[in-house]
C-alpha cells in the first residue's frame, strides 16, 4: 500500500473516532432514555425558610417510555435515615425539549408537563395542619390519604385551578447514567427563564445494581484512576457575610496511595463562564473509618486530612484583595502562582496556624464513577462526624473508564496496523 493511500485511510479512521466520540444528539438522548431510573442513595435537597436553609433528603423514580411520556415518583424525607417520610408525589406526563443547554455539552434543556396525573401524599400531623391552613375550602388533607392535585388550586404551592404544574429541567445521559437539573444552594428549582445550571446526582437504570465493593477493592480501585468533575457543579459556599451562596466548582482527585490523596478545587463565576477565579491545591491523608453501607451498600467512610494547601488566584482583582492586610508569613499573591497556606494564618479563609482541616466524608465507586457525600447545606466542612450528611455529591468521572474507550483503543490499534 502507497503513503498515499495510507494518509487517506488514516483520515478516514481519525474521521470515524471523531465522530463515534461526538456528543450526543437529541435523538440518541430521547432513544437512551427509555428505561426506568432511580436514585442510587437518598440525595440531599437544600430548602430555605426566610433566612435559614436546612437540609431535606429525597429518592426519585423516573419511567420513561416512548413517545416523550413518563411516570414519575418523589419521596421527600426530613432526615438523613430515611425513615421519616414527609410526602410523596406521583405524576405522569408529556416531556418536551426548548434546545441545547449552553453550559452542559450533550444536555437538553426540557418541561416537564404533568398532563396526565399529579397525585401529592402528605405523612405528618405538622404538614397536614400547614397545607390546610392555606386552603380556603377546595381540599381537605388527610394525613397519608393521596389527594389528586392535578388540577385543583394548592395554595402552599402557588398552584392555581385549572393550571398543570410544569417543571422546567434539563436531561443528560452519559454511560447509562441519567442526569438531571440541580437547584442552586438555597434550594430554587430551574424556571423558563432561568434554566439549571449544573447536574444534580445520577439516576441509575432499576435493573443496574452493581455487586458492591469490599473495603480493599474500593481502595484499589481509587488508586487507578484520575477522578474529575463531569460538569461544573453547584455547590453551596458562603459569602464575605457568612451567608450561603451558590458556588460553581470543578473538582480532580488523585488517590496516589490508598491512605493519601491530592485533590484540586478550581472555582467559576458561573457555570457557563471559562476563566477560573481560584484554584485550590490540596495534598493530605486518608484515614478510612469503616462501613458506610447506611448510605448505599459498597460505600465507606472516612477523614481527608489536610496536610498542604496551596491558594492560585487566576484574577488580578483577586490576587489584589487577598493582599490586602496580608498576614506574615505569607508571600504576596499573584496572579496564576501558587501561594502556600499551610499551617498560615489567613483570616480570608477562616485558616489559623494552629488549625489542621479534616472532613469526615465517605467514598464510593462503581464503574468509571468515584463519589463522596454531599457537602452540608450550610456550606461549612462535613467535622465533625455528626455533620456528615448521609448522601452522595456529584459523581467523578476517570475518563480512561468511559464507555467509549474500548472504541477508542480498538481504532487506536487498526490505525497503527494501517500505518506499518
Amino acid at each position: 500500500m502507497t503513503n498515499t493511500s495510507k494518509f487517506y485511510q488514516l483520515l478516514l479512521l481519525m474521521s470515524f473516532l471523531m465522530v463515534s466520540i461526538k456528543s450526543q444528539t437529541l435523538d440518541e438522548l430521547k432513544s437512551k432514555m427509555i428505561n426506568e431510573w432511580k436514585s442510587i442513595a437518598l440525595e440531599l435537597v437544600p430548602s430555605q425558610q426566610g433566612e435559614e436553609v436546612f437540609p431535606t433528603y429525597e429518592r426519585r423514580q423516573w419511567n420513561f417510555t416512548e413517545n416523550s411520556e413518563f411516570l414519575m415518583k418523589f419521596e421527600r424525607f426530613s432526615d438523613k435515615s430515611g425513615a421519616n417520610r414527609i410526602m410523596t408525589f406521583d405524576g405522569s406526563g408529556i416531556v418536551t425539549f426548548q434546545g441545547a443547554s449552553n453550559v452542559i455539552e450533550g444536555a437538553f434543556l426540557c418541561q416537564f408537563h404533568m398532563n396526565k396525573s399529579l397525585v401529592l401524599t402528605l405523612h405528618t400531623d405538622d404538614l397536614v395542619s400547614t397545607f390546610n391552613s392555606y386552603e380556603k375550602g377546595n381540599i381537605a388533607w388527610v394525613k397519608d390519604k393521596p389527594q389528586d392535585i392535578t388540577l385543583l388550586s394548592v395554595p402552599a404551592f402557588n398552584k392555581l385551578a385549572g393550571q398543570y404544574f410544569i417543571g422546567y429541567d434539563i436531561l443528560y445521559i452519559k454511560d447509562n447514567y441519567l442526569y438531571m437539573g440541580d437547584v442552586d444552594a438555597l434550594g430554587n428549582e430551574a424556571s423558563i427563564d432561568q434554566p439549571s445550571r449544573g447536574l444534580c446526582a445520577p439516576l441509575i437504570p432499576f435493573s443496574d445494581d452493581t455487586t458492591p465493593l469490599t473495603l480493599e477493592e474500593l481502595k484499589q480501585e481509587i488508586v487507578k484512576g484520575v477522578w474529575i468533575s463531569i460538569a461544573k457543579e453547584v455547590r453551596p459556599g458562603l459569602d464575605s457575610q457568612g451567608q450561603v451562596t451558590t458556588t460553581f466548582q470543578t473538582r480532580q482527585f488523585t488517590f496516589p496511595t490508598d491512605s493519601s490523596f491530592n485533590l484540586v478545587v478550581t472555582s467559576f463565576p458561573g457555570p457557563g463562564q471559562t476563566d477560573a477565579l481560584t484554584e485550590f491545591e490540596i495534598v493530605g491523608k486518608l484515614e478510612w473509618e469503616g462501613d458506610a453501607s447506611a448510605v448505599v451498600s459498597g460505600a465507606q467512610f472516612a477523614q481527608f486530612i489536610v496536610n498542604e494547601l496551596y491558594l492560585t488566584p487566576k484574577t488580578e482583582q483577586l490576587a489584589a484583595q487577598f493582599n490586602q492586610n496580608l498576614p506574615q508569613g505569607i508571600d504576596p499573591f499573584k496572579v496564576n502562582q501558587k501561594t502556600n497556606l499551610t499551617q498560615k494564618d489567613f483570616p480570608a479563609f477562616g485558616l489559623t496556624k494552629d488549625s489542621q482541616i479534616k472532613e469526615n466524608d465517605l467514598l464510593y465507586q462503581r464503574e468509571n464513577r468515584l463519589f463522596l457525600g454531599a457537602r452540608p447545606v450550610d456550606g461549612r466542612r462535613p467535622f465533625p462526624t455528626e455533620r456528615r450528611t448521609y448522601s452522595l455529591s456529584d459523581d467523578l468521572i476517570d475518563p480512561e473508564r468511559t464507555g467509549s474507550n474500548p472504541i477508542i483503543i480498538f481504532m487506536s490499534i487498526l490505525i497503527f496496523s494501517i500505518w506499518i
